[in-house]
């Protein structure tokens, strides 16, 4: 993306979106894992706090966050 600016991008610089799809959620799943494991192995208790709505369109949405003392 730095190349953007620049014109220096083609379009074989970019992945296919199938490929882009795989590598965004390989990294999900590694970022995922990680998570897991250090709420796991927390020294001390994990608090939740959690947080709904809805938009005018009647569209509903949860948030959840986790506290943990690493």
């Amino acid at each position: 993306l730095l190349y953007i600016g620049e014109d220096k991008l083609e379009e074989h610089d970019l992945p296919h979106c199938t490929k882009a799809t795989i590598m965004i959620l390989e990294e999900y799943k590694k970022k995922h894992m990680e998570i897991v494991y250090n709420i796991q192995n927390s020294k001390g208790q994990v608090s939740t706090t959690m947080d709904m709505w809805s938009n005018p369109n009647h569209d509903s949405y949860m948030a959840v966050t986790a506290h943990v003392m690493m």
